[in-house]
């Protein structure tokens, strides 16, 4: 890869990660459902663009640079929401992973499956941390993550096909 396509992907990646920052932090401000601490998970639509676009690593490193920002630009810091959201999103961005590298699925099935292991992984976490009482909450929440799932991955496949040229390296002619 020439130095000039690695800065031009760097420059992306690093715009991506701070858009997922940017909507993660405003997002955690606005319960969908008052009362609970369900979330649609657009920040998760960066993540998706970042592996469908670049690869599982560099999606990965959006991910995690998104959780981690995110948790130190929150009000409660690393406390007990961070831990939920961090086991979560590490639950969903393995799936992502794997279910990239199947490769035979779309990106909107991929996002649907992805949000289900992120309140899994929010459940386990919540079971430990909390009380084995959260599991109770666990059909609404699970119910709840399926059309948030379908919604950021069509919402991820609407924005790759509207910026497919931004993503694409140009031909140099010979």
């Amino acid at each position: 890869m020439k130095n000039n396509q690695r800065i031009k992907k760097l420059v992306i990646l690093s715009v991506l990660a701070a858009i997922a920052v940017v909507v993660n932090v405003m997002e955690s401000m606005i319960p969908i459902i008052p009362g609970t601490a369900f979330k649609i998970g657009f920040a998760n639509i960066i993540t998706l663009i970042a592996i469908f676009t670049y690869g599982p690593v560099e999606g990965a490193i959006v991910g995690i640079v998104r959780i981690f920002l995110g948790g130190l630009l929150s009000p409660t810091g690393f406390g007990p929401t961070f831990l939920l959201s961090f086991t979560g999103g590490l639950f969903s961005l393995v799936t992502i992973i794997i279910f990239k590298l199947i490769n035979k699925f779309s990106i909107v099935a991929v996002s649907t499956v992805s949000s289900l292991m992120h309140v899994v992984g929010q459940l386990l976490a919540a079971s430990f941390l909390l009380s084995d009482v959260v599991i109770y909450y666990a059909p609404i929440m699970l119910s709840l993550s399926i059309p948030a799932g379908i919604l950021t991955g069509f919402l991820a496949l609407r924005f790759l096909k509207i910026s497919e040229p931004l993503f694409k390296e140009k031909e140099k002619p010979n």
